[in-house]
């Protein structure tokens, strides 16, 4: 087996934009997926109604439903798949930033 060291230089912020957002899209798919498994799970608990009951009793009008839970998972995933977009140019500027100072990330490739 041949063995070859090669260092990276450069990540072009543009690529670590799309990459970061195709990741995040698909960590959105499953932050939806496992909230709506867990509200299947705590409502065969009885979690919600327990939950409605003392909102009522309490005085408020509110009750937390499947479509509630789903928004706010949806909205605070959607902040998340934005800023993780967002950031990852700025990531790769940072990295093209300190390989002038420090040298770039080496990565030893083998040949099969």
């Amino acid at each position: 087996m041949a063995e070859r060291k090669v260092t990276v230089r450069n990540v072009s912020p543009l690529s670590a934009f799309r990459t970061a957002l195709v990741l995040s899209l698909a960590g959105l798919v499953a932050w939806m997926i496992c909230v709506a498994l867990l509200y299947v799970g705590m409502d065969a608990a009885g979690v919600w109604d327990d939950l409605n009951s003392v909102i009522g009793g309490a005085g408020g009008e509110g009750t937390v439903t499947f479509g509630l839970i789903m928004s706010v998972a949806g909205l605070i995933g959607a902040i998340i798949a934005v800023l993780v977009s967002v950031l990852a140019p700025m990531v790769a500027l940072i990295y093209n930033a300190t390989v002038d100072l420090f040298g770039g990330l080496e990565i030893t490739l083998l040949d099969d």
